[in-house]
């Protein structure tokens, strides 16, 4: 597969980004312009209700849901409802993640393909892989890297790749390199990519290296965005105001990205022949 392009597309010329608020109402809202960054957008209105807890976008209407109590779970939003697994809109992943809480809720974060990346307190940063299709777990816990406690949030925002931003507020940025070689190489920071996020909170992507947050100060909505071949910036354009009351701001991972298309996941499920479950394997420590 080729490397990451230095154009920036959006498959459907918008991005759905999606508040909960903090009685667990669910929103659509539809920016327009997720490779510009401009304020505009498109319809809006609910789309579910008691979403307490956490709330994670995947790709393509894939969501996760993490209730108080720590269970996963697994929803997808066909653009009209919510579809049924065997009579139910969710499906019961896993028991016991812990990613509910003000000290853990931003370490954790899903990438254009699916993959849920999770931080813990002992700074051991992991990716889990959920097959769509299959509707089983391909990959979990898959130890990446080790040491990482100066951080306090993480976020997916291209294929394997995953910024950590330090209590200063600044941002590195990790990777997974699988277009160099033969073998997938997991590449670590040198040096700081930006700074001066340490006031953003519900920090998502929309895929690409782009970047939504909401300035805890303000209520702003911002848009950044990264290009990784020439190591550019387009930085802080509002593109929203009064967003400080959501418990959660999320935007579907793979709305925009810079690869191509015809392998990206889509609402069927991964497309890939399973190049990511390959390349987690390959770059893992355990």
């Amino acid at each position: 597969m080729p490397g990451p392009s230095t154009t920036l597309s959006a498959r459907y010329g918008l991005a759905p980004v999606y508040p909960c608020d903090n009685v667990g109402d669910l929103y659509l809202f539809e920016h327009s312009t997720p490779t510009t960054g401009t304020f505009s957008w498109g319809e809006s209105y609910q789309v579910g209700a008691g979403w307490q807890g956490r709330v994670l976008a995947g790709p393509s209407g894939w969501m996760f849901s993490i209730t108080t109590g720590g269970e996963l779970r697994l929803l997808h939003y066909n653009g009209t409802n919510w579809d049924l697994f065997n009579g139910s809109e969710y499906l019961v992943l896993a028991q016991g993640w812990s990613y509910t809480a003000a000290n853990t809720r931003y370490r954790i974060s899903v990438d254009e393909d699916g993959v849920i990346y999770t931080l813990d307190t002992l700074g051991n940063l992991k990716a889990h892989y959920y097959n769509f299709a299959t509707q089983q777990w391909a990959v979990q816990g898959a130890l990446l890297d080790t040491g990482l406690t100066q951080y306090n949030a993480i976020v997916a925002t291209s294929r394997g790749v995953v910024y950590a931003r330090n209590a200063a507020g600044a941002m590195y940025r990790y990777y997974i390199d699988f277009w160099s070689g033969a073998t997938a190489t997991w590449v670590k920071p040198v040096s700081a990519v930006t700074t001066g996020w340490a006031n953003l909170k519900n920090l998502s992507s929309g895929g690409g290296e782009t970047f939504y947050a909401v300035n805890q100060n303000n209520g702003n909505l911002l848009w950044y965005s990264y290009n990784p071949v020439a190591k550019t910036w387009k930085n802080a354009k509002i593109i929203g105001y009064g967003w400080n009351s959501e418990q959660d701001v999320v935007v579907q991972s793979n709305a925009c990205s810079r690869f191509p298309w015809v392998s990206a996941c889509n609402s069927f499920g991964p497309q890939d022949g399973g190049a990511v479950i390959t390349r987690l394997n390959q770059v893992k420590k355990n």
